[in-house]
């Protein structure tokens, strides 16, 4: 039976600047192989993180979901604070909008990586799920 998800495997064209990325995001490398590829972790969330040379993905995925092509869409990342990360990080990550209450529950901002894949950010409303 499934207990929950060991890690997100992510290709990426340059596995240093993608690196260097993820850690400002204040993931740390937990382990490296000869891929090349690493494991990088933040709280509980696990990524790996694999360089590839196959073909950048075909279009952009749209924030609202509606259209996109199947696979998968983004990664959703817990935050105990949504606007506080927003603030500490605004300067070095490009994030598409402001943190806003969604109708599901959650406060939300996202972003993109170095290699287009979408990230969002989402703290629980009050009183929300």
């Amino acid at each position: 039976m499934i207990t929950g998800v060991n890690n997100v495997g992510v290709a990426v064209r340059d596995l240093q600047r993608s690196l260097s990325f993820y850690r400002v995001l204040g993931f740390e490398v937990v382990g490296e192989d000869e891929t090349p590829g690493a494991t990088i972790r933040a709280g509980t969330a696990v990524l790996y993180l694999f360089q590839t040379s196959g073909p950048a993905p075909v279009g952009h995925r749209q924030p609202d979901l509606v259209g996109n092509p199947t696979g998968i869409d983004h990664i959703s990342f817990d935050v105990s604070d949504v606007d506080r990360l927003y603030e500490a990080l605004r300067g070095q990550v490009d994030f598409e909008g402001v943190p806003e209450d969604q109708p599901w529950g959650y406060r939300a901002v996202s972003l993109t990586d170095p290699d287009g894949n979408r990230l969002y950010f989402l703290s629980a409303i009050q009183g929300g799920q």
